[in-house]
């Protein structure tokens, strides 16, 4: 039987990409017709909201994730992950014969990539199903974690329209910019974009999306047309120059922290997770954004897209670090 916790004690509840990423270490990524020998091979749990749910997870606060995987293996390893970081699995839907989302990723010696994706089961969610399945989990938390990656965003759309009424405060993570999820990926159309962006308390935009919708480069100076939009408050990762937030009240640009980076896979989504956690407990803006800066940074001294820190590990850094200037 799948862990569980009493849906009444759910903080933040989650919908996106849930993924099992196999890593293949190649001294080149061969061309087509080429066979090639591989060096390693890991196999790591991935996906936006499954990496966000581990580092909510991990500060301390009752995290879940509603959505379809398969009962394959890469569905097992999902399962076991979230087992055994006390994330809720209740609403986590299995379905018999169909396959979870995986990646194929092929890394060679100067860490280039090559990834091929599979979206499986994940995608077949709709807003049928978050009505009829889910409806009742999402008015049971603080706060819902929704994203635009991968999955088609009108079962997102339905999610936040439920957590509004709730007076859940909704978080939208848009991890891809807005004409390829509309025009390439065909996943939304420009209304279910607007819809959610206005439905949004919190975006956060990669850069690329952040880009298109304030029609700049300099997202710096621009970032506060981001609220035009409809969000209540606005963060942007800046990668080691740290991040930009934002809200009807002011802009804090606020720098990093200096930490011995191994891998920085992952630490966009820790961040997220910790800008989550400060919602939950009521942070001001300017600590959310140093806070969640904190959660980024030490994802960054380990391999792994998981490789983030608990709460204690956030607030030694966050007491004794050094920014990077």
């Amino acid at each position: 039987m799948d862990w569980a916790m009493d849906e009444t004690s759910i903080d933040v509840t989650a919908i996106g990409t849930l993924a099992v990423d196999y890593f293949a270490l190649l001294p080149t990524i061969p061309a087509a017709d080429e066979k090639i020998m591989a060096e390693s091979y890991e196999i790591y749990p991935g996906g936006v909201a499954g990496n966000v749910m581990t580092q909510v997870a991990r500060l301390g606060a009752r995290a879940g994730w509603f959505g379809k995987i398969g009962d394959d293996e890469a569905g097992r390893i999902l399962l076991d992950d979230f087992r055994s970081e006390r994330i809720d699995t209740s609403h986590t839907e299995i379905v018999s014969g169909q396959h979870s989302m995986f990646t194929w990723i092929q890394v060679n010696r100067q860490g280039e990539r090559s990834i091929t994706m599979f979206p499986g089961v994940l995608v077949e969610l709709t807003a049928k199903d978050v009505q009829e399945k889910h409806a009742d989990y999402i008015r049971s938390s603080k706060v819902l974690h929704t994203e635009a990656c991968l999955l088609p965003l009108k079962p997102v759309v339905k999610a936040m329209e439920i957590a509004k009424g709730a007076g859940v405060k909704i978080v939208f993570d848009l991890d891809v910019s807005p004409a390829y999820y509309i025009e390439e990926a065909k996943l939304a159309t420009g209304k279910e974009m607007q819809r959610a962006l206005e439905l949004a308390d919190v975006l956060i935009p990669c850069k690329s999306a952040a880009r298109e919708l304030i029609g700049s480069d300099d997202i710096v100076g621009n970032a506060r047309k981001l609220l035009d939009f409809g969000p209540r408050t606005v963060a942007v990762t800046l990668g080691k120059q740290g991040c930009i937030v934002c809200d009807r009240q002011g802009t804090h640009r606020l720098p990093t922290y200096r930490v011995e980076v191994v891998d920085t896979t992952g630490a966009g989504d820790a961040f997220h997770g910790g800008f989550i956690y400060s919602v939950l407990r009521e942070f001001d803006l300017e600590k959310a954004g140093r806070f969640a800066n904190a959660c980024g940074a030490l994802c960054c001294t380990k391999v792994g897209a998981r490789s983030m820190g608990k709460l204690d590990n956030v607030h030694e850094l966050m007491d004794h670090g050094s920014i990077l200037a």
